[in-house]
């Protein structure tokens, strides 16, 4: 864990009240850019992201990556007193993002109306999942956004699929980041906040263009008749010892694939065009795999990638992390929670300033404890002692609760299974 560098955003402070992904990864976004974040959360579990897939002492991998560069602090919002603090707080925000479903802070009198009287200058991102209208109820998962933007459907094979990893929580983050940032840049124009609604459906509406809906953005006749879609023009094929990609949708890729198997592809007409090798695809796939059955992915890319070729091996999930590129990149940090243990995350893309973060310097704080940090911003908020410390006293008996209730279940799954 490194000393924090400034960052673009630094200066600035965001309350985060969000759970799990969507919400979790925008302010991550803000955090890394040297924001600093207040992670609001309820107590005696806080972000149910906490208890989400693989663990290592009390902390999960999800909450690890998504959580770092942040301060938890740990609020009832359904007490008086405790909102009132919270309320205290956001007169100090530039931003607050929060996931909660339609009016559920309106009910608890934390509505952006409510918070923009008292803080006219905070940008308000509120995340949810459809928005207002026949849907607005309804509960929300990556894989509903998926089947109602069409996604799944347009998988491919006979029946819909999901993508294989919460898209659109991921997409619905980066835009609730962006839209943040683009609004504090407006505020410093105008010296006004604003409310940004955000919706999952939308977000992931915009994400099908251009491609997904090429062949559905002209309406009406007069349209040319290109190839089918376009995710049908990169499968994937099969080499001696494993699966490859190559980009065979121009001719002069596919011409020189040809002479290097000593093959006749690009003279083929069921292949001389790109239309005509998308409609034949599957014809494709299998003269391609038959010429290169016998020939190791290492040798396919490097002699594609001498004549110009686009290609690339196919890396298994655990292959990535010794993949060359991304090695001489150092874009996978090795590093160690306090209370997780050895991990790996991958550093932020952008090298603000022209530097690149490393494993000295990233993340400067890693994923907290729950209320680990209420002690300290709530003495800076000017919050007396004795109420510190009774929120304190709670937070350590439910966290005391929690861990026997872990310590339980896990003691019965062993159980179980050595039975």
């Amino acid at each position: 864990m490194g000393e924090r560098r400034r960052g673009p955003l630094d200066g600035y402070r965001i309350l985060e009240l969000t759970t799990t992904v969507s919400g979790p990864m925008a302010a991550v976004t803000l955090a890394d850019q040297g924001a600093e974040v207040l992670k609001i959360e309820p107590p005696l579990t806080g972000d149910t992201a906490r208890f989400l897939g693989p663990a290592r002492n009390g902390m999960a991998a999800m909450f690890a990556t998504v959580n770092r560069n942040k301060k938890s602090v740990c609020l009832d919002l359904k007490v008086d007193e405790e909102r009132a603090i919270f309320l205290d707080l956001v007169r100090t925000a530039d931003a607050l993002i929060d996931n909660y479903r339609p009016g559920v802070l309106d009910r608890m009198g934390l509505g952006h109306e409510a918070l923009s009287a008292i803080r006219p200058e905070l940008v308000h991102a509120s995340i949810t999942g459809y928005g207002t209208g026949p849907y607005e109820n309804r509960r929300v998962f990556d894989p509903l956004i998926q089947a109602t933007a069409g996604t799944a459907a347009a998988q491919g094979g006979e029946y819909p699929e999901n993508v294989r990893m919460i898209i659109f929580d991921k997409v619905t983050a980066l835009t609730t980041a962006q839209a943040v940032t683009a609004a504090l840049l407006e505020r410093a124009r105008t010296g006004r906040g604003q409310y940004l609604p955000i919706t999952m459906l939308e977000s992931a509406l915009s994400y099908q263009w251009p491609d997904v809906m090429w062949s559905r953005t002209y309406v009406g006749d007069g349209v040319s008749n290109g190839p089918g879609e376009l995710a049908d023009w990169f499968p994937t094929f099969q080499a001696a010892d494993g699966p490859v990609s190559i980009i065979l949708v121009s001719d002069g890729a596919l011409e020189l694939f040809s002479i290097w198997r000593e093959a006749s592809l690009h003279t083929d007409p069921r292949f001389a065009t790109p239309a005509r090798r998308e409609a034949n695809i599957d014809e494709l796939v299998a003269e391609v795999n038959a010429l290169i059955a016998d020939v190791p992915v290492a040798e396919v890319c490097a002699t594609l990638d001498a004549f110009g070729v686009p290609v690339a091996r196919v890396n298994t999930l655990d292959e990535v992390f010794d993949d060359e590129q991304v090695r001489h990149l150092g874009a996978i940090i090795e590093t160690k929670h306090p209370d997780g243990g050895p991990m790996r995350i991958a550093r932020p893309p952008v090298p603000f300033g022209g530097v690149r973060e490393t494993a000295e310097t990233f993340p400067a704080k890693h994923a907290p404890r729950l209320g680990e940090d209420s002690a300290a911003v709530l003495g800076e908020l000017g919050v007396d002692g004795e109420t510190i410390a009774r929120l304190l006293a709670r937070d350590a008996q439910n966290a005391a609760a929690v861990h026997a209730l872990l310590e339980s279940r896990a003691a019965a799954e062993a159980s179980s299974s050595d039975g």
